[in-house]
Order: C-alpha cells, then sequence, then structure tokens
C-alpha cells in the first residue's frame, strides 16, 4: 500500500499515485480532465496507470459509479486512421454499466461508420465530445502504450483532452514519446517517472524477493539504477545465495535479451571504437572519467565525445551512467579478447596514477597464473582491509588466489578471502573455501586454520555450535599450538554464550584460561571480550567492566570490530547506554567496518534491544527496521529483533506489528531450536498480551518464560517477573503475586540494576492494598526516576492512577494519569498512553458534566467549563478542536484564559481542581439533602 493510498502495492510512487487519485476525486465531483503518464521503458509507467484504475475501482471511490477502461494501443494498427481513437472510445463505451451502454453505442457506431480519408481530426474530436457529454456514468479512460496510436487519433485525442473539465471522462495516457514526436499532446499535464530513489529499491526487491538482504538490494540499486524492470529482471537470475549475501555479486550482473533489447537495443549497430569506448567506461573501478577517455583515446573517431553525450555524465572529474545498466549488459555481450584489451588500455591509463588499479586491470587482462601479480593483489587487499575498504579488500584477495600457481600460496590466500567472506556473512563462500582443508596438498597448520573458518561459517549459517569440529582440532593443536587451540574454545564459547548456554561457554573459557600465559595479545583480547560477555549476562557488571576497560585496541579490522559490538553489548546489559550507543554508531553510521550484513545487521539488532531498555521506542523501531533492511526479511538466525519488538509494538499500540514479529520470532525460535530464544519469545508475548489485557494469554506465557527466568542470574536478561506478578494481580491473585515479588527481590538483590530496583518497587506496591499501596506507589515513583527507563516509570504512573481511582481518589487519580500520558508518548509507548487515557476517562465520567454550583469554577463560562470537562477527559487539544469544530489555535487561546482565571499552570492541575471541585460540589449536594 502506498502511504496514504488504499488498495495499492506500487512502491516508492506515493505523490504521483496521489495526483491520479486527485484526478479520480474531481471525477467524481463532475470535472473530467487528463494526464499524460511518460517516461523510459520499463520505469512503471503501466504499473502507475493500473493503479490509478485500481483505486478508482476501490471501495473508496464506489465502485458502482466510475467505470474504468484500460485499454493497449498496437503497433501493428498505427498506420490505420482512426483505429487507435475507435480503440479507445470502444473499450470506454464497453466498460459502461449495462443500461448505459445502448444509446452510446449506437451513436459511436454511426460515428466511426462515417470516416473516411477526408475525416479530419478537429472534425472527429468535435463529433465525439456530445457523445461524450451524453454519457451520464464517470469514466475513467487509461491508454497504455500510446505512442503507438495512428497521428490522426494522436491529435484527436489531444483536441478532446484539452476539453474535458465540463465532462464526465478523465483521460490516462501512456506512453513513450522522443523528443517532439507527439506535438499533439503538448499543453496536456504531464507526468514524467523518474527511476526509483535508493529506499524504494530496496522496498521493491525485498517485497518481490522476501530473502533478500537489504545490503543486497542497495548493491542492485547503486549498479543498476532504479529502473524497476531492470531490478526484478536481475534480481530474478540471481542464485538465492547471491539473494541472501551469502555469495557476493557478480561485477557485471545476469540479465535477460528482451532488457538487454530495453537498454540498449543499438548495441549491434555500434562501429568497434563506440563499443570499445563502452567496455572501457563499464570496466573502470573507479569512475574516474580522465583514465576512461585516455584508455579510449586512440580508437577511429570521436568516441569521448560519443560517450560523454550518449552514456555518461561527467562532473569534477568523475562519471556517471545515465542507465547504469548499459556497461554491464555491453561487458556481457563482449568476448574474451575485448575484455583483454580493455584492461591493458586502463592498466596503461593509471600507470603513474593509481598504483592499486593498474594491479587490478593488469590481473584483469591475465588468464595465466603470475606469482608477482598476485602477491600485488594480496599486498593491496591487505591495505584496503585496514583501511576498511573491506568489499574492494575482499574482491582483490579472490583475484590473487586465482593468479597463484603454488598449491600452499594458493591455500594461505584462500584462507585470507575466506576470512573476509565470513566476516561479511557470506557464510556458504566462507564453507567452500574451508572444505578445501581436506585436500592432500594442505599442510597441517593450514588445515587448522581452515578447520577455524569453517566453525565460525557454521555459526554464521545457523547459529549452532559444531562441537565436534572443534573438539577434534583443539584437542590435537593444544599441546603444539596453544594460541590456534584457544581461538577454537574462544568462538565456540562466543557461540554458546550467544545462545545463553552460559555453562558450555564457561567450560570453554576455563580451557583458555589454562593456557592464557601462552596466548598473543589478540587472543588475550578475544578472550577478555567474551569473559566480560558472560559476565554481564550473569551481572557481574563490575568485572565486566574491569575486563573491557583492559581491553585494548585490537590489531586487524576483524578483531577490532568484534571489539566495537562486544563492548557496546557489554555496557548495554550495564545501562551504560549513550556509551554504548556512541560504539555501535561507528559500526551502523560511521560504517567503520564496512557494509558487512553480519556484522552491520547485529549491531543493528544490539541497537534496537539497546533502546528498547533505555525506553526510546522510537529509536528501537528505527533500529528494527535497518535490521531488517540490511539482513533480508528471513535472516537464517542473526539477531533477535522481532522478539523484543514484539514487547515494543504493543507498547507503541501497533497490535499488528507486534503478531507479526510474533510470528517472525516464533520461527526463528523454531529455526534455532535453543531455549534462549523460545523463552524470549514466551517473555515477550506474554508482555503483549498482558498490554491488550488477554489475562489468560498472558499467564500462560508468562508462567513458561519465568521459568527459564529464574535460571538467570540477572532478572533483566528475561524481563518476566514483573510482568508474572502484575498479571496475578490482575487476575486477583495477591497470594502468587506476593510469592513471586519475594523471588524476585531475592534475586533484584543480588543484581539490583535501575530497571530492576524499580520493577521491584512498583512491585510492592501493586500487591499492597488500601493507602499501603498509594504509599509504596509514591516510593517507586522515586525510585531510579533519574535512571529507569521512562517506559517503565509511565507504567508505574499508570498503575497508581488505576489504584487510586479504584480507592476512590479522582483529583490525585486524574494528575497521576496525566503524568503516565505526557511521559509515555513522550517515549514513543503511545499504546500505554492510550491505556492511560482510557482509565482517565473512566475516573472522570462524572465530570463531563460540570454542574453550575461548582464555587472554584464559577469564575468560567460555560463554554470554558465544557472545555475543562474535554481536558479532564484526557482529550488533546487536536480532539478537542475536532469536537468542538474550532481550530487547535482557538483551543490553545481558550486554555490560556482558562489558566489565568483559575491561577492554575498545567493541564495536570486543571484536571485535578475540576475533579477536586466536582467531589465538593456532591459532597455540598448531600449535605444540602440531609
Amino acid at each position: 500500500m502506498v502511504d496514504g493510498v488504499r488498495g495499492s502495492t506500487l512502491v516508492g510512487r506515493t505523490d504521483e499515485l496521489r495526483m491520479g487519485c486527485d484526478l479520480v476525486d474531481a471525477l467524481l465531483a463532475g470535472r473530467g480532465g487528463s494526464m499524460v503518464i511518460t517516461g523510459s521503458s520499463g520505469v512503471g509507467k503501466t504499473a502507475l496507470a493500473r493503479a490509478i484504475a485500481a483505486e478508482a475501482q476501490s471501495p473508496r471511490y464506489d465502485a458502482a459509479r466510475i467505470a474504468v477502461s484500460m485499454v493497449t494501443a498496437a503497433e501493428s494498427e498505427r498506420d490505420w486512421p482512426y483505429s487507435g481513437l475507435h480503440l479507445v472510445v470502444s473499450g470506454m463505451v464497453g466498460a459502461l454499466s449495462p443500461g448505459d451502454q445502448p444509446g452510446v453505442e449506437t451513436l459511436v457506431a454511426e460515428l466511426f461508420g462515417r470516416l473516411d480519408e477526408a475525416s479530419g481530426p478537429r472534425e472527429v474530436a468535435m463529433e465525439l465530445l456530445p457523445l461524450i457529454g451524453a454519457m451520464e456514468q464517470p469514466v475513467l479512460a487509461a491508454v497504455d502504450d500510446a505512442q503507438f496510436l495512428d497521428a490522426r487519433s494522436h491529435e484527436a485525442l489531444g483536441i478532446i483532452a484539452r476539453r474535458l473539465g465540463a465532462l464526465s471522462l478523465t483521460l490516462v495516457v501512456v506512453g513513450e514519446w522522443s523528443a517532439g514526436s507527439a506535438p499533439v499532446l503538448d499543453g496536456l499535464p504531464t507526468l514524467r517517472l523518474r527511476e526509483l530513489a535508493s529506499e524504494d529499491v530496496v522496498d521493491l526487491l525485498q517485497g518481490a524477493y522476501p530473502d533478500m538482504a537489504g545490503t543486497v538490494a542497495e548493491e542492485l540499486g547503486s549498479r543498476a539504477g532504479g529502473n524497476p524492470r531492470t531490478l526484478l529482471d536481475v534480481a530474478d537470475r540471481l542464485s538465492p545465495e547471491q539473494r541472501r549475501g551469502q555469495i557476493t555479486l557478480d561485477r557485471y550482473l545476469p540479465t535477460s535479451t528482451a532488457v538487454r533489447d530495453m537498454v540498449l537495443a543499438e548495441l549491434d549497430e555500434l562501429n568497434d571504437g563506440q563499443r570499445f569506448a563502452l567496455l572501457v567506461a563499464a570496466a573502470s573501478e573507479d569512475d574516474r572519467i580522465g583514465p576512461v577517455l585516455t584508455a579510449s583515446a586512440d580508437e577511429a573517431g570521436d568516441v569521448g565525445q560519443w560517450l560523454l553525450s550518449r552514456h555518461l555524465e561527467a562532473s569534477d572529474g568523475s562519471y556517471r551512467w545515465r542507465r547504469p545498466a548499459v556497461g554491464w549488459i555491453a561487458w556481457r555481450a563482449s568476448n574474451l579478447d575485448e575484455r583483454r584489451r580493455v584492461h591493458e588500455r586502463l592498466a596503461e591509463a593509471y600507470d603513474g596514477l593509481d598504483a592499486e588499479r593498474v594491479s587490478w586491470h593488469r590481473a584483469g587482462a591475465q588468464d595465466e597464473p603470475d606469482e608477482d601479480l598476485a602477491a600485488e593483489l594480496e599486498q593491496a587487499s591487505r591495505e584496503l582491509r585496514q583501511r576498511g575498504e573491506l568489499a574492494r579488500s575482499y574482491l582483490f584477495a579472490r583475484e590473487s588466489v586465482r593468479l597463484t600457481a603454488g598449491s600452499r600460496k594458493r591455500v594461505e590466500r584462500s584462507l585470507s578471502t575466506g576470512k573476509l567472506a565470513a566476516f561479511a556473512g557470506r557464510a556458504d563462500e566462507a564453507m567452500r573455501i574451508a572444505r578445501e582443508r581436506n585436500r592432500a596438498d594442505v599442510s597441517g597448520e593450514q588445515g587448522a586454520e581452515l578447520a577455524l573458518l569453517e566453525v565460525r561459517a557454521h555459526l554464521i549459517d545457523d547459529g549452532h555450535v559444531p562441537t565436534d569440529l572443534i573438539e577434534v582440532h583443539a584437542d590435537a593443536l593444544m599441546d603444539t599450538d596453544p594460541d590456534r587451540a584457544a581461538q577454537f574454545w574462544l568462538v565456540g564459547a562466543a557461540g554458546f554464550a550467544d545462545r545463553l548456554e552460559l555453562d558450555d561457554a564457561v567450560d570453554y573459557l576455563t580451557r583458555v584460561e589454562r593456557h592464557l600465559p601462552l596466548l598473543c595479545p589478540d587472543t588475550v583480547g578475544s578472550y577478555r571480550r567474551i569473559t566480560a560477555w558472560i559476565a554481564a549476562l550473569s551481572g557481574e557488571f563490575d568485572r565486566a567492566a574491569m575486563l573491557i576497560e583492559a581491553d585494548g585496541p585490537a590489531s586487524g579490522v576483524f578483531a577490532e570490530a568484534d571489539r566495537c559490538l562486544r563492548h557496546a553489548m557489554v555496557l548495554t546489559r550495564a545501562e551504560r547506554f549513550d556509551e554504548a550507543r556512541r560504539l555501535l554508531q561507528i559500526i551502523t553510521e560511521q560504517r567503520r567496518f564496512g557494509d558487512s550484513s553480519a556484522v552491520v545487521g547485529n549491531a543493528w539488532s544490539v541497537a534496537g534491544v539497546l533502546e528498547i531498555r533505555a525506553g526510546r521506542l522510537a529509536a528501537a523501531k528505527k533500529a528494527a527496521e535497518s535490521w531488517r533492511r540490511v539482513v533480508g526479511p528471513h535472516p537464517p538466525h542473526q539477531g533477535r529483533i522481532p522478539a523484543y519488538m514484539i514487547r515494543a509494538h504493543a507498547l507503541m499500540g501497533d497490535v499488528e506489528a507486534a503478531l507479526q514479529c510474533q510470528e517472525a520470532a516464533q520461527t526463528l525460535a523454531r529455526d534455532r531450536g535453543d531455549w534462549w530464544t523460545r523463552a524470549l519469545v514466551q517473555s515477550e508475548s506474554g508482555a503483549m498480551y498482558l498490554r491488550l489485557n488477554q489475562l489468560d494469554e498472558a499467564m500462560s506465557a508468562l508462567e513458561r518464560a519465568r521459568h527459564y527466568a529464574l535460571a538467570c542470574d540477572d532478572p533483566s536478561v528475561l524481563a518476566t517477573e514483573p510482568d508474572f506478578i502484575e498479571a496475578c494481580v490482575q487476575r486477583g491473585d495477591l497470594e502468587r503475586a506476593r510469592a513471586a515479588l519475594a523471588a524476585y527481590e531475592a534475586r533484584a538483590s543480588r543484581v539490583p540494576t535501575s530497571w530492576a530496583r524499580h520493577t521491584v518497587a512498583r512491585c510492592r506496591a501493586l500487591v499492597a492494598e488500601g493507602e499501603e499501596s498509594v504509599e509504596l506507589f509514591a516510593v517507586a515513583a522515586q525510585t531510579c526516576s533519574d535512571s529507569a527507563s521512562p517506559v517503565e516509570l509511565a507504567r508505574t504512573q499508570l498503575c497508581c492512577g488505576e489504584r487510586l481511582g479504584e480507592l476512590g481518589r479522582h483529583p490525585e487519580a486524574v494528575e497521576w494519569l496525566h503524568r503516565a500520558i505526557v511521559l509515555a508518548t513522550e517515549s514513543g509507548a503511545t499504546g500505554l498512553a492510550t491505556r492511560a487515557q482510557e482509565e482517565l476517562g473512566s475516573v472522570a465520567r462524572g465530570v463531563l458534566a460540570i454542574p453550575r454550583q461548582r464555587r472554584a469554577l464559577d469564575p468560567l463560562t460555560e463554554s470554558e467549563r465544557r472545555l475543562v470537562a474535554l481536558v479532564v477527559a484526557g482529550r488533546r487539544n487536536r480532539e478537542i478542536a475536532a469536537e468542538l469544530f474550532v481550530s487547535v489555535r482557538t483551543v490553545e487561546t481558550h486554555l490560556g484564559k482558562i489558566y489565568r482565571k483559575l491561577g492554575v499552570r498545567s493541564r495536570a492541575e486543571l484536571a485535578g481542581m475540576a475533579v477536586a471541585a466536582h467531589a465538593s460540589s456532591d459532597g455540598t449536594d448531600e449535605s444540602s439533602r440531609d
């Protein structure tokens, strides 16, 4: 669905579709009109016209009122005078309701029966206009491929289109015209469709291919442009592994003959020089125009000028393709000799300008092994990796492997390539390289390194720890190479820790500790990070902080990325949110470690959890959306953000999104099969049901989750217990709630996070009764008020308001509920704010009719009292304005006068005074009756 326009799945055309809907709205109001939709082939002209037609037939416009016709012109009828006009008018008549057809159909048949070679377009148009005016039913007529209409039909339709203002016809003309080829359409409202923006490209591709990773969609958009037909054609030819980002995309993308003919129909007609210039521009890696023109200069004719005038746009020494697909379509149509010559020329052009690109193009021209060149590429790959250009580093590493002759050196370089693939999240590529360890010419040391790569690839692919592989290799190495053995144990420990299987993780760490003095600095750093993470999960925050403070900068980009991410995870657990956020921004915004879907996706997942714990729900939603764009809607296992977003969406009031996340998280739990993911889904689902007041479902889910939560040292790891206690209270089971609170208090005292301390204080108030509960709520509201999540604070204020309402203390209840509404709204918890508003309406129901004898409100006029009543009921200024049929500014002005008359400074004070006055007047009435 396009934003604000129902019934459409069109991507990236919100404004354009709204323009079409405006035409339909005008048609219903009795004003006809026209629109010409044009643009390049495949850009989505037909799709937009169909979407406008679909909108006209949607319930929004009452399908029975508008007749919709959509016809497509045929090139084969282009030489028949008025054949196109006959097609359009016949379609219009055929779309009319049966009762309207006969008379009009007869008149149209008579008109076309009289047409001959001498009939002029203006004469025909003037005869058709009264027939159109005779149609009582509004008609939307769309003409696709209108460039194929015959010339006379073109002219007649143009004349008609300019005179539709008073008629019940809207004409939508769709076509692709070269400049000046359809002058009769000049002056008509024209919509020229451009290519999709980058964010719309991602939406289009992920909508069509649910398994596509966001990074792959972004890369396709940058390389293929924003033409929808080209994008979908290319995506259809990718393998599932390529769409998921597990295998690198080919530099020159695959496409169909149909798209080739659409984009570069003149390819076969180019001369040798033009063809060569296109190939040079396609092979250039950095888009610098100078080397391209230099490499093309020896060709016959001024091919450089031709290239710039037809296919490239140059600016500030660089260039961009007018149509990005042209380059790789031309390259795929070339032969090996042409490609070799292009690379040779580019290597010469870059000589003295850029040594890395000289090496790259020399490699492109080389088919046979070349050890010197392979060594150059290997060194360039290493330097690119250190600069954070990991995608290019991978490409150079792969070329280095291709040109290596010796088997030992080839395995060594393959290993570097595999590490880059694993870092980028390309598990299949990494696994394929890792399995070269079974070859006879692989040394023992290389075999161990490749086995370690395979372990990492397994974790990336499905999250399971391959213990057999770890045990076999680590046991074989621990006496002769303890550092490499420790690396196996640490990878396994990290995998178990991320599944919260802490006993197994600690077992591996214990083995590492026996060899700690023998380990290299990078391995010690990895040990500290994993140990800190396990300490943070166990609630040992001081120990975790000490470990990450001792963990200095790593020596390589892989280790430094791990360091950045692990430190952020530890700091999030320790509620040091600002520090964690800054570290994550290095990965997600600065992209210091490139665009790896594994690294960036994991960082967004951690950011989502961080923002939920910090009570910033809008930021959490943004992080979850970014995570999905990076890893795709169906990731193999990375990140549990869908589970966490069940609660977040429920708090935001978006139940549909919460249920969608629940479904995705349940799939994730089934695929992973670990207890932690299942428990998390139960816990967050229970929180959602509690927000929805579905207490039976909430208790069922929370009971199962609590069983797992009690096994965690830190209660905040699985935030189940406060929800469970509140659900027990709402069901009236105070005895069970108090027993659960006793257990929770004992656990929270051992790991006293701000979240735990605040929620314990709220739960104490919830299980208390009468005046004691009010006093405890006041204590809870002050407990960690400067460090606890604003969402948790709003929940406490809401619970307090509910309790005060139950006790009949309405003025105080109103004040607490107003506070809850403000805080919940500020933190994005719209669902929580709505619940507080509903409770406020219940508490203030008797205040809506304020009697005249309320002395406190005597200074107010009747209309001002009515406005006060709406404020007490929890209405916002915009809602009050709508109910009273005035502007928001008028409401604000009257509220200012009321504040001054009564001497109050806020809505909460005003509501409290109004409720108190009502209670006082009720008491006065009772006394007078006595």
